[in-house]
């Protein structure tokens, strides 16, 4: 007797290995690593630069208060009350803490303006400095 014959259909086709599938997966699991690490590398670099350009903001208010007034501020809130600074925009840093401010500068500085960076705490490696913030390439 002979077998009979199979017909070929053309909706017929070859499943995916299992390997084949698996491979996919790890692909897929790495590019989104991928994506994730920079979208987190990204939010990092976004806070620092909204830290700079606040402090620019508050650094031009102290300037103006000074030729107003022959003296630096003794606190920001002060600009506040001079209306050189709008209130509805308080002077925070990018991860939500207040700056540092005092109007005895360091090193020769006029003042000092400081924000403690991501960790929150002053006096680490990771503050960001007003007068030196542009050389740290931050």
């Amino acid at each position: 007797m002979e077998k009979p014959a199979v017909k070929k259909n053309r909706f017929h086709a070859r499943a995916f290995s299992l390997l084949e599938l698996m491979l996919v997966v790890a692909i897929i699991a790495v590019l989104s690593g991928i994506v994730a690490f920079n979208v987190i590398a990204g939010g990092e670099k976004a806070k620092n630069k909204a830290t700079m350009a606040t402090m620019d903001i508050v650094a031009s208010g102290l300037k103006q208060y000074n030729l107003d007034n022959s003296a630096f501020p003794p606190t920001i809130a002060s600009l506040y009350a001079a209306k050189i600074l709008d209130a509805a925009k308080p002077a925070k840093d990018g991860w939500g803490s207040d700056l540092i401010y005092s109007p005895q500068g360091l090193n020769g500085q006029d003042f000092t303006l400081r924000s403690s960076g991501p960790d929150k705490q002053s006096g680490t490696p990771d503050d960001i400095d007003y007068f030196t913030m542009n050389k740290q390439g931050q």
